[in-house]
């Protein structure tokens, strides 16, 4: 939406779609902010690992809905929330099982109000996956994972974060 603000108002002071347009194809992605990646084994990834909130996140949740083929989300959901944090992590369950295939929740007890969110609205529970660690995620992701697959990883833990 900010590119949009921007080429609209370019045009209105005057400039030309083609100058336009070679301003935009300068325009690098913000690493860590729904940063689209293709990789080699021929499915996507979305990074949007840097410091989720409930709002970035559900829009991401949309751009993943948005892709063809089976969507996959790893995530911890949020933390430092405060005593809001499980109510939020639960309405982003809620919204996940509406936009994923395979959700991989990173955190054993800390993601609890995400997986109940999840099944609160039906999601499979084979689809459910909830691991220990980014490790943890990434064996289970090699063993899952096929060409075609969207991939989104949101929200990071902070470094001092511990279950």
């Amino acid at each position: 939406s900010n590119l949009l603000a921007a080429c609209t108002m370019a045009r209105v002071l005057g400039m030309d779609m083609e100058c336009i347009a070679r301003g935009i194809a300068k325009v690098a992605p913000v690493e860590h902010r729904l940063e689209l990646l293709r990789t080699q084994g021929g499915f996507t990834v979305i990074d949007d690992a840097f410091n989720a909130n409930p709002k970035g996140a559900d829009a991401a949740l949309e751009v993943l809905r948005g892709f063809p083929g089976r969507r996959i989300i790893v995530t911890p959901g949020f933390v430092e929330l405060g005593t809001e944090e499980a109510s939020y992590n639960r309405a982003f369950g809620e919204h996940m099982a509406e936009c994923v295939d395979i959700a991989i929740l990173v955190g054993r007890r800390h993601t609890e109000p995400i997986a109940q969110g999840l099944r609160a609205k039906g999601f499979p529970e084979d689809a459910l996956h909830i691991v220990g660690s980014l490790d943890e995620a990434s064996a289970l992701l090699a063993q899952i994972r096929r060409p075609g697959d969207v991939e989104l990883y949101e929200n990071d833990l902070p470094d001092n974060y511990q279950e």
